[in-house]
């Protein structure tokens, strides 16, 4: 079977933990994907005023998507910077390709967003919401105005994240590369390149199985 994740949604490097005097994580709701009840995607028909939308240009201060994705698959065998560097790894994907701009700030708050690098790049620092997937996920929608969307509307460029069961916070991001047979992702994962249907197969049935899956629409390079 297709190893698609780690099987440890923990963080050993601490990169997973979040700062709870910033607030539980309940306080932002979001809006999971509809599951079948097989626990797969549902493919959910777009209504008529959501097609129209679909069709409006992006205006030139929105995220480029295709920006994004053109930089995680040129880049994604890049080397690993930590133990899970799947959240470092879109960060970085969204700054390169999508032209988001850092935030400067606390690195253990979640408006801020950045990394630096000391000693010709030997020593690295980053701030949570650059590589942690919870601080991350709360940052794209309190300070970048993300949206959540359904898996039929997603398009390339955008975010999904997955929440494991024993989890208290979301602890895995990937982009969605594509739509071809369901979501096809990219990432730094167990496998570069997957699906949300196989993810979601591959813990199914186990004790901590994925629990939640969320797709995101950063709207805000700035």
């Amino acid at each position: 079977m297709e190893t698609v994740l780690s099987a440890s949604a923990s963080a050993a490097n601490g990169l997973a933990t979040t700062d709870d005097s910033l607030g539980p994580i309940s306080e932002v709701p979001d809006e999971p994907i509809a599951l079948d009840a097989d626990g797969l995607p549902v493919e959910e028909p777009a209504p008529a005023a959501q097609q129209s939308a679909l069709r409006v240009k992006r205006a030139a201060a929105q995220v480029s998507g295709s920006g994004t994705v053109n930089w995680a698959s040129r880049d994604v065998n890049a080397r690993w910077e930590y133990g899970q560097d799947w959240t470092n790894f879109v960060s970085k994907a969204l700054y390169h390709g999508g032209k988001v701009k850092t935030r400067h700030g606390g690195r253990k708050h979640d408006r801020a967003w950045w990394q630096q690098y000391y000693l010709f790049g030997k020593i690295k620092n980053k701030g949570y919401a650059w590589a942690a997937a919870e601080n991350f996920r709360r940052h794209m929608i309190r300070y970048r105005g993300a949206k959540h969307v359904t898996a039929h509307s997603a398009k390339p460029g955008e975010l999904l994240l997955f929440k494991w069961k024993r989890e208290r916070g979301y602890n895995h991001v990937a982009i969605v590369e594509r739509k071809r047979h369901g979501l096809q992702l990219i990432q730094h994962g167990s496998s570069n390149r997957t699906s949300l249907a196989a993810a979601i197969l591959r813990y199914r049935g186990k004790p901590n199985h994925i629990e939640r899956a969320t797709i995101l629409r950063p709207k805000a390079r700035s």
